[in-house]
């Protein structure tokens, strides 16, 4: 969108053209003087007030001419004759002078602009026979304001308390400025305003933040627009926060060992402003001796003792606070190289003594093995079937013995059984070789018999086992 004073411009120039088709078409003598609206001047600048002058077929330009309107009345500032030339009033002599002049240009240069050449200007043109043309145009002074930042009136303290951390001031504007603050920071801007002399105005914005030392060497601009600027002023400021020592300790390893050389200890920080004040302590002993202190550097000048191991501190101060810190030393038999051998070679003894105990036992194990005789099972050993089997079919079970006879009444009724059985084959064989007439007697009966349940056990199990029912007990 184009500002108002270039619409205006090119308004004016529309009507120049239609002037012009109208005074083509009708052949009518006729003249237009063409000037902008506004005229916006800095002060202590140069302004040129534009006055084009169209002249119709058939008319002559006499003289072009220049009035300021005052109060008093409309005073003449430039003549132009084609004839005769230019002329200017003293008062204006110095700094006052035509472009270009011509029968088509009437435009003037006013040099150094002050508040008082503010007011209204005529173009007027002279032409013969049509007599005078004019058109007027206002002038309006701007002042372009004086931009400077200031810095807060206390110091920032990292960790203090919300505080003024600059101040952008746009000073003597006319219109007043617009000021802001670009950061990336979370603060806030305050806006003030105060009138001075000759109409103009001075804008100050304070930019207030609560400080810390994340932001140190951070930058805030300071961004001023005004009509009388050619582009945006920016004035960038460096954020300034002081604060304690931040303090370092280089050199300690860990592997500081009894008889290394060339060890020391350095002390650094991080301060702003920069730490003036070093200082190398022991806290659970005298110092050493053969250790020098070199500005903030604990320098070993001779191999390292066992008694060196403990506790060493690093004072640090600079103009806002002293800090410290502790650095514990430990002085080993040993250095790390040494120690990592000495582990390895212990694994290997004893990896090797744990293998040699190893073979020693399984040749233990297996000459034992082949000593050791065969399971000898006695005559009396009673063999009872595994109870998580099931029981073997009833007709290859022994008969069940009674729960009140024990397995040795067992044994001894079947010798007792056997020695008669033997007695009575003996009989048998007997009466077979001399048969006889007398009838046989019960339970002597051929192979046919059935032997007792007794019996039958003592038979089934022979002289060397007793086999007990199952359902009834287990011995």
């Amino acid at each position: 969108m184009l500002p108002s004073s270039h619409r205006s411009y090119l308004g004016q120039q529309s009507k120049v053209a239609l002037f012009h088709l109208l005074c083509s078409i009708t052949g009518v003598w006729c003249s237009q003087v063409v000037v902008p609206q506004r005229v916006s001047a800095v002060l202590g600048k140069n302004v040129t007030l534009e006055c084009r002058v169209e002249v119709g077929t058939n008319l002559t330009l006499t003289q072009s001419s220049w009035e300021r309107r005052l109060p008093s009345g409309s005073v003449t500032v430039a003549v132009y004759n084609p004839e005769f030339g230019t002329s200017i009033p003293p008062e204006f002599i110095n700094r006052l002078y035509f472009r270009s002049p011509s029968s088509h240009d009437a435009t003037i240069v006013l040099e150094n602009v002050g508040f008082s050449d503010v007011g209204i200007y005529t173009c007027k043109v002279a032409t013969f026979p049509l007599g005078n043309t004019q058109a007027s145009t206002t002038v309006n002074v701007l002042v372009e304001p004086k931009v400077y930042v200031s810095a807060g009136s206390t110091a920032l303290i990292d960790g203090g308390n919300e505080t003024v951390v600059a101040t952008c001031i746009a000073e003597r504007a006319r219109p007043p400025a617009e000021v802001s603050w670009e950061s990336n920071l979370f603060g806030q801007s305050e806006v003030q305003l105060f009138d001075d002399v000759n109409g103009t105005t001075s804008t100050q914005v304070r930019y207030i933040w609560h400080p810390t030392r994340h932001v140190q060497g951070h930058t805030l601009t300071c961004v001023v627009r005004h009509p009388a600027l050619q582009s945006d002023f920016r004035i960038p400021y460096q954020l300034n926060v002081q604060f304690a020592p931040d303090i370092s300790v280089v050199g300690y390893d860990g592997d500081w060992y009894v008889g290394r050389e060339n060890v020391q200890m350095t002390c650094k920080a991080n301060a702003n402003p920069p730490a003036h004040h070093f200082r190398w302590i022991r806290l659970d002993s005298e110092m050493p001796e053969g250790v020098e202190i070199i500005n903030s550097t604990l320098l070993f000048l001779r191999p390292l003792h066992r008694n060196d191991s403990g506790v060493y501190r690093c004072e640090v101060a600079n103009d806002i606070n002293l800090r410290s810190r502790d650095v514990r030393i430990l002085i080993q038999e040993q250095s790390q190289a040494e120690r990592s051998n000495s582990i390895t070679v212990a694994g290997a003894v004893m990896g090797a003594v744990l293998a040699l105990f190893l073979i020693a036992v399984f040749i233990i194990v297996i000459l034992t093995a082949r000593k050791t005789p065969p399971t000898a099972f006695t005559d009396k050993v009673i063999d009872l079937p595994p109870t998580h089997k099931p029981p073997p079919p009833y007709s290859e079970r022994a008969p069940a013995v009674p729960l009140g006879v024990h397995a040795s009444q067992v044994a001894w009724l079947c010798q007792t059984r056997r020695a008669e059985r033997r007695y009575e084959l003996a009989d048998r064989q007997q009466q077979q070789q001399q048969p006889s007439s007398r009838p046989v007697q019960a339970g002597t009966q051929g192979s046919n018999q059935q032997p007792s349940r007794l019996e039958w056990v003592c038979h089934q199990s022979g002289t060397d086992r007793v086999f007990i029912n199952h359902r009834e007990h287990y011995v």
